[in-house]
């Protein structure tokens, strides 16, 4: 009985296997990884996972591996403070090309928040914040507060 059993676990696993998609094998259209990226920008990442399993077949685990990927890549959306802020100050100085400088998106409240972060080691607590308030990359944020002045 016991042998039988574990034959037809064997056999259930095997059509299982071989009904997976490879997740190597998949390759994502452009107008895809947008729809997700922009799903899971809004919060959305359970749509997100669902639109990427509909049109790729892929399984739970390997979409949600691949949506989170995606969504890391994606640049986070400024908070509505950050907007707020860089709409105030597009009446101060422009930088080449017409965009603000960043610290004329990164308020002078927020300068002193960023460099107290940094005064107390919190180096990566700061980069998430300058990502946040701008939209930055991540390198280019790194670079950013390893610019700030000391306090």
């Amino acid at each position: 009985m016991l042998g039988a059993a574990l034959i037809a676990l064997v056999i259930v696993g095997a059509v299982r296997a071989r009904n997976r998609v490879d997740p190597t094998d998949v390759s994502l259209d452009p107008a895809l990884v947008a729809k997700v990226r922009n799903q899971y920008r809004k919060g959305d990442k359970v749509g997100a996972v669902k639109a990427l399993r509909a049109a790729t077949g892929l399984g739970l685990a390997d979409a949600v591996r691949i949506v989170d990927k995606l969504g890391a890549t994606a640049k986070p959306t400024p908070s509505k403070a950050a907007s707020s802020k860089a709409a105030s100050s597009n009446a101060g100085p422009v930088a080449a090309g017409g965009v603000p400088p960043i610290s004329a998106t990164i308020g002078p409240d927020h300068q002193d928040e960023l460099r107290s972060l940094v005064a107390a080691g919190q180096q990566i607590e700061a980069i998430k914040m300058v990502r946040t308030l701008t939209g930055m990359g991540l390198k280019d944020a790194k670079e950013y507060v390893d610019r700030l002045p000391p306090r």
